[in-house]
C-alpha cells in the first residue's frame, strides 16, 4: 500500500480491498476509497449502501465500462468479436479508442462531467468495470475527489482542498505487487516492466519444458476462455505432443511482444502482460492445431463462417478441429444467443427481432456461397 504524509497520525482504520469481506460494520461511517480500478469502484459502490458518506479518491481517473452492453446484451458478448479485433489490427489504436470512448462510453457516462477522464485511451490500459457507480455519483452517495495530499488525525486533506475531510475508514484499492515466493529465484525473470515468458507462459531458459505459468496476463476481453487455451496447450507440451522453439526464438518472440506492447498500451509494470483477446487466443490455438481454418469454413460452411466473424468469439470455435475436438462445437456456436437470452427472458425460444439489414445480409451471404460451392463441385 502507498504511504501518505501524516498517515501514521490517522486514528481511524486503514485497510486494503483484499481484506474487505463485508460492509455491515461500516454503517453510518465516513469512508475514503483510494483508487479507481475495478476493486475501488466495487468498494465505493458497496459501502455507500450503508455508509454515511463515501469519497472516491483518484489520481488519474478511469474509463468506466458497464457489464451491460449495447441493446442490453452482455458487454463482452457484444464486443468480443473477430471483425472488431480485425478493425483494431487495421486502424490505429487511438482511432479505435476514440470511437469506443465517444460513441459508446460518453453517452452512458460523461467522464468530463464527473472529472474522472484519464489521460490514457480506453484500449491502452485496464478499463474499470462497474454497473452501479454512475447512479452513486448522481445521488451523491459517492463523491469523487482528487488524490490525497496528507492525512490528519481525523481524516484527510485532498489536493486542492484546505479543509479536512473527516474519515473513519480509508480503504486502499491501489493494486498489488507481483511476487513469486513459492518459486526458486530466477525461474521467472522480470526486467523492469518486462516479464520474460514465452507467450506469457513458458520461461525460455529452462532445460526442460516442464513448467508453465497460467493466467498471468491481462486480456482485453473475457479471461476464462484464454485460461482454458493456455491449459490445453500446456498439457500438450507436458505430454510431449508439442515442442517449444529454441531459447533464442522464444527470447526473440518475448522481445517482439514487449516492443509492440509499449507502443500500443500505456506504460506500466503490467504492460508486457496485456493482450487482445481474439488475436492472443488464435496465437495460442495455432500452437497445437486448434485454430479454426477460416478459409475452409468459408467455402464449406458459410453460415458458420458468418457466426465466427461477426458473432461473439466463443471458446467452442477452438473445438472444431485438432486435439480434443467436439462434435457439438458447431451447434454450440450457432445456438449461443438462445443460451445467452434464456436467463433474461426465461423462455427456451425467445422472440428476437433481428435487424432487417442483418437478416438481408445473412441471406445474401448464404446464397452467394451456395452458388460458389455448386460452381466448385
Amino acid at each position: 500500500m502507498p504511504h501518505y504524509p501524516g498517515q501514521d497520525l490517522f486514528k481511524g482504520d486503514i485497510i486494503h480491498t483484499h481484506t474487505l469481506k463485508g460492509v455491515e460494520k461500516y454503517q453510518k461511517k465516513n469512508i475514503v476509497v483510494v483508487g479507481m480500478g475495478c476493486s475501488g469502484l466495487d468498494a465505493a459502490a458497496e459501502t455507500s449502501n450503508v455508509a454515511k458518506q463515501v469519497y472516491l479518491s483518484t489520481r488519474s481517473g478511469a474509463h468506466v465500462i458497464r457489464r451491460v452492453g449495447p441493446h442490453g446484451y452482455p458487454f463482452d458478448y457484444t464486443l468480443a468479436r473477430r471483425w472488431i479485433f480485425l478493425l483494431m489490427a487495421i486502424l490505429p489504436y487511438k482511432w479505435m479508442s476514440y470511437l469506443l470512448e465517444n460513441i459508446y462510453l460518453d453517452p452512458q457516462f460523461n467522464r468530463d462531467l464527473y472529472a474522472i477522464k484519464p489521460d490514457h485511451h480506453v484500449l491502452s490500459k485496464d478499463p474499470a468495470i462497474n454497473d452501479h457507480i454512475h447512479s452513486k455519483f448522481i445521488s451523491g452517495s459517492v463523491i469523487q475527489k482528487p488524490d490525497i495530499e496528507r492525512f490528519t488525525e481525523h481524516g484527510v486533506i485532498f489536493k486542492g482542498d484546505t479543509e479536512v475531510t473527516e474519515a473513519d475508514v480509508v480503504i486502499m484499492a491501489t493494486g498489488y505487487t507481483w511476487k513469486f515466493p513459492f518459486l526458486e529465484e530466477g525461474i521467472i525473470v522480470k526486467e523492469g516492466d518486462k516479464i520474460n515468458l514465452y507467450k506469457l507462459m513458458f520461461p525460455p531458459h529452462l532445460e526442460h519444458s516442464t513448467f508453465a505459468v497460467l493466467g498471468f496476463l491481462l486480456p482485453f476481453g473475457p479471461g476464462f476462455p484464454v485460461g482454458e487455451l493456455q491449459c490445453r496447450w500446456a498439457a500438450q507440451v507436458l505430454a510431449g505432443k508439442c515442442k517449444l522453439p529454441s531459447e533464442k526464438e522464444m527470447v526473440e518472440d518475448i522481445n517482439k511482444r514487449y516492443n509492440t506492447n509499449i507502443l500500443k498500451y500505456a506504460r506500466s509494470d503490467k504492460v508486457s502482460v496485456r493482450v487482445d483477446y481474439v488475436p492472443y487466443c488464435d496465437e495460442l490455438a495455432s500452437q497445437f492445431g486448434v485454430k479454426p481454418n477460416l478459409l475452409k469454413i468459408l467455402l464449406t460452411d458459410p453460415v458458420l463462417y458468418f457466426h465466427l466473424i461477426f458473432g461473439p468469439s466463443l471458446s467452442y470455435q477452438y473445438r472444431l478441429q485438432g486435439p480434443h475436438s467436439w462434435d457439438g462445437a458447431r451447434n454450440a456456436i450457432m445456438t449461443s444467443k438462445d443460451r445467452m437470452l434464456y436467463p433474461i427472458t426465461k423462455r427456451s425460444n425467445p422472440e428476437y427481432h433481428e435487424n432487417i439489414f442483418i437478416k438481408l445480409m445473412k441471406k445474401i451471404f448464404k446464397f452467394s456461397f451456395t452458388e460458389i460451392q455448386i460452381f466448385i463441385y
